[in-house]
């Protein structure tokens, strides 16, 4: 069993190198206070655990979850320059990708994929989903 805090420290700090649009988008971590900026443009980021599974007797417990980095845009700006940003963010944390921590390796298992604009009042946002497994 990855030891939750591990994995999620490795991934958020994978997080914290996202180098994303010109100048640079500022990135909203899960439950730390943020203000989004004038431009309305920002990653907001939410981490989801899900069940562990079992990988025979070897490998046993595999830990799994999913990464949700979401770009968050003004509304009424078009969503080319929006769908720029989410392929850096999935060219970010390509399939295969492994992090290593004390005791823990978190592998990116499947192909990011980013959900269609979704607009608001205010902002359209386009969630990345970035698919992980801990062991």
């Amino acid at each position: 069993m990855a030891d939750p805090a591990i994995v999620a420290g490795l991934l958020l700090a994978r997080c914290d190198t996202l180098n994303v649009g010109t100048p640079k988008m500022p990135v909203a971590m899960p439950d730390v206070a943020f203000t989004p900026p004038a431009d309305g443009r920002y990653l907001r980021v939410d981490l989801f655990s899900n069940a562990p599974f079992w990988e025979g007797l070897t490998s046993g417990r595999v830990d799994q979850g999913l990464l949700q980095v979401t770009v968050v845009w003004p509304k009424g700006k078009g969503i080319i320059v929006q769908r720029r940003a989410a392929k850096q963010v999935m060219d970010h944390f390509f399939k295969g990708l492994k992090l290593f921590g004390p005791a823990t390796r978190v592998s990116i298992n499947r192909e990011p994929w980013a959900a269609s604009p979704l607009p608001g009042d205010v902002s359209t946002e386009t969630p990345v989903t970035i698919s992980w497994t801990a062991v």
